[in-house]
């Protein structure tokens, strides 16, 4: 033993340590990989030098490990989703080829926006590289001008061409591009001959009307047999958590259906999805609006599109400037299954009749007007009356403080009870089901969601007698309060000051409120013709017949 040496300073060599670094080199050599051609994840050393000199820590542990414990990959697809201009410096960041560059570029600079962590992206590389395409199908999918050079690069005859091009353009090489195999789930199949079929454009994960609008689409159309390739315009806000598999179709079928709002011009819906618009296929555009008319500066939207289904009549009327043939189209309401709660798991009284509203702040506040149903209860009962009142809305003060301020100040000055809480689609039903009734007294609506839904649970339903609400609500299914025509008296984006919406009357919203307090069973025969009424006229099967048949009338044209 030499001289100063003691005993307990020796250490043995971490023999785990050795050996899996000796199988991850026998590995990749049995692969044929070389560190020039790829960067190696499972590299401890290697992932913490680099997370080390852009000034992060290292890994509590082995990547994959650290990646599958803390990694998620909803979280960390979003960032190469919505950052195209990430997407266009590095390429080929999901494969072997980038993987490095890309994890050096999100660990240098993040993007607390999408609230990412290293362990997320390295999540969704690991997942990349198990799959035999090595990520290069998920690169083509959010690669537009990829689509547009290769349209049939995810087919037998045009995945090695799409390789080779890949390796021309970008030098990419190695044998893991070489082995790469196109997966037999995303070899793109023709249509067969006789079958209808539609692309779906939408924002399938992001959590508002507007999902349940595409949703209510695809919902009809598989009821109705078309076979359905969907396309997800990913938002950054209020993502619902799903990965982006099953929600990446390219544009196979002759048709594609646009649900997305009218704020959003189609060209920015494609850039959004990664999507290439490929030539000669006929595009329909579902669009929402809420005000009888359209801002000055969109009346260029129809421009993109071949022909507009409107959702209700209403909206039809304030979409015909746009110069494209118009069709009113209902949409399909379709309750999920759900547990029913009871009213004290929502801080709501037992013994109390209550009366519930539902909206987002993002509908914003003046148009959803619940500080004049707040005037109109306090109206029509008396605080020590067993009646309650309760609004439902997101939180999302940072984004809307001064009306925040104006509804706690309403809701503190009236006693009604305030829900500023993210729901689960099924606890919001079940928020609708524990209430007793139903009430909106909204200036304008397009359609009028959470009213349907109301009545498609046998809820005595109060709304303004006024907008797109008037497909399905009737006087004899439900309550419809009188109104003025009233005029916007300054711009409330995207509404347009000097635009028209409707002025509830008050009293008689607090005449109609009382009345279905003090004649309970009228209340519950208008609400069961409601229920009746409702689910024949909003059922998947017949909105489903509805767009197959306009879908017909396209295919023969």
């Amino acid at each position: 033993m030499p001289l100063g040496v003691s005993p307990l300073s020796l250490r043995l060599p971490d023999l785990g340590r050795l050996a899996r670094k000796a199988r991850r080199r026998l590995r990749l050599l049995v692969r044929g990989e070389h560190p020039a051609h790829f960067f190696d994840l499972d590299d401890a050393d290697l992932v913490n030098r680099l997370l080390r000199s852009c000034g992060r820590p290292s890994l509590d542990g082995p990547p994959r490990a650290v990646a599958g414990r803390e990694g998620d990959p909803a979280r960390g697809e979003l960032v190469y989703e919505l950052r195209d201009d990430v997407r266009r410096a590095i390429p080929l960041a999901l494969t072997p080829a980038q993987r490095g560059v890309y994890l050096r570029w999100f660990a240098e600079h993040g993007w607390p926006a999408a609230g990412a962590t290293v362990a997320d992206i390295m999540r969704v590389l690991f997942d990349q590289d198990a799959r035999p395409d090595r990520g290069l199908v998920a690169s083509y999918r959010v690669q537009p001008e990829w689509q547009a050079k290769h349209p049939d690069a995810l087919t037998p005859a045009g995945w090695g061409p799409f390789k080779r091009w890949l390796a021309a353009e970008y030098g990419a090489r190695g044998r893991w591009l070489r082995r790469a195999a196109l997966p037999a789930d995303d070899i793109a199949h023709p249509t067969p001959a006789g079958q209808l079929a539609a692309n779906v454009v939408g924002l399938f994960r992001y959590t508002s009307g507007l999902q349940q609008a595409a949703l209510s689409v695809v919902d009809a159309l598989s009821v109705a047999g078309v076979r359905l390739s969907l396309r997800d315009v990913p938002m950054l806000m209020n993502r619902d958590g799903r990965p982006r598999a099953g929600f990446d179709g390219l544009e196979p079928a002759p048709v594609t259906i646009l649900n997305t709002g009218l704020d959003m011009p189609v060209p920015e819906a494609y850039r959004l999805a990664g999507l290439y618009p490929r030539p000669g296929v006929y595009r329909v555009a579902v669009w929402w609006w809420e005000l009888e008319q359209l801002p000055a500066d969109w009346l260029d939207r129809g421009r993109d599109v071949d022909e507009i289904w409107a959702p209700t009549r209403f909206i039809a009327d304030a979409l015909r400037p746009l110069g494209k043939p118009v069709y009113p189209m209902l949409p399909s309401v379709r309750l999920p299954a759900f547990d029913p709660l009871p009213k004290r798991h929502f801080g709501l009284s037992a013994d109390k009749f209550t009366f519930l509203f539902v909206f987002d702040m993002n509908s914003r506040l003046p148009r959803k007007n619940p500080l004049g149903l707040i005037r109109a209860f306090r109206r029509a009962f008396g605080r020590n009356e067993p009646v309650e009142l309760a609004i439902k809305v997101s939180p999302q003060g940072v984004y809307y403080p001064e009306w925040w301020r104006e509804l706690r100040s309403a809701v503190a000055a009236n006693d009604v009870t305030l829900i500023d809480q993210n729901l689960s689609r099924g606890d919001l039903l079940a928020l609708v089901n524990a209430a007793d009734a139903v009430a909106s007294l909204h200036r304008s609506e397009g359609f009028g969601l959470t009213m349907a839904e109301a009545m498609l649970l046998g809820k005595p339903t109060i709304g303004t007698g006024y907008s797109g609400n008037l497909d399905f609500m009737t006087p004899e299914n439900s309550y419809l309060v009188r109104y003025d025509r009233g005029v916007i008296a300054e711009d409330i984006p995207p509404y347009p000051k000097g635009c028209v919406w409707a002025e509830p009357d008050e009293a008689h919203a607090a005449e109609l409120l009382r009345r279905v307090v003090d004649h309970p069973e009228e209340a519950r025969t208008i609400a069961e013709r409601g229920r009746v009424e409702a689910t024949a006229l909003l059922s998947p099967e017949a909105a489903g017949r509805r767009l197959r048949d306009r879908l017909l009338e396209i295919a023969r044209r």
